[in-house]
């Protein structure tokens, strides 16, 4: 008996039917699955640009304490010894006497700069006598003698204490600018001082010849 084979073609071409079918549904799918996905990310901000960092001005305003100048010297990494204070002596606020690698260090600290300007016994510029520091400085209302004052004869200059005394103003120079100095050998400073103001000229204009 022969069997009709329409059934087994029809079949086959319900199968290859659905195995085409198969492949278009899955990427319809995906298609959804990606439409419903997040959407793109959105643009990464711009980076903030860093704020510039303000350098504080480390000049003291007078009236500068006696302590104010310790601490700075203190901050050299110096061989420092303390001695003694006097407190409270006429236009003195404070003066503090101690070592600065083997020589003597006085700091003196007046009310105001006009004391310490009438005060002060020395001419800058000139060289020191006999009974005076070998290096002295002097800014505002404080002066700094660095070097023994007991000397019988002037105060030679020699380069180990003159190197000390090139660290002293390197550390008071940005502090106490501009600085007025009694030296033997005069140490330049880092700071250039503003220049002088020319004083006015009070003499009478003179009158066209006719």
């Amino acid at each position: 008996m022969r069997h009709s084979n329409h059934t087994t073609r029809g079949d086959r071409r319900s199968h290859a039917t659905a195995g085409g079918v198969a492949p278009v549904g899955l990427l319809l799918v995906m298609a959804v699955l990606v439409a419903c996905g997040p959407t793109a990310a959105a643009s990464a901000p711009p980076t903030p640009q860093p704020t510039p960092v303000i350098t504080p001005d480390p000049h003291l305003q007078e009236p500068v304490t006696a302590d104010q100048v310790w601490t700075a010297i203190a901050s050299g990494h110096m061989r420092l010894t303390p001695n003694n204070a006097t407190i409270s002596e006429g236009t003195i606020v404070k003066r503090i006497n101690a070592d600065l690698e083997g020589w003597t260090l006085r700091i003196t600290a007046y009310t105001n700069a006009a004391a310490m300007q009438k005060a002060k016994p020395w001419k800058t510029g000139a060289a020191p006598g006999v009974g005076e520091a070998a290096y002295n400085f002097a800014a505002m209302n404080v002066i700094v003698e660095f070097g023994p004052t007991s000397r019988a004869s002037a105060p030679a200059n020699d380069p180990e204490h003159q190197a000390t005394a090139a660290t002293l103003i390197a550390i008071l120079d940005p502090l106490l600018w501009p600085i007025e100095q009694h030296s033997v050998t005069a140490i330049p400073a880092r700071t250039v001082p503003p220049p002088a103001t020319p004083a006015p000229t009070t003499a009478p204009a003179k009158s066209k010849a006719p």
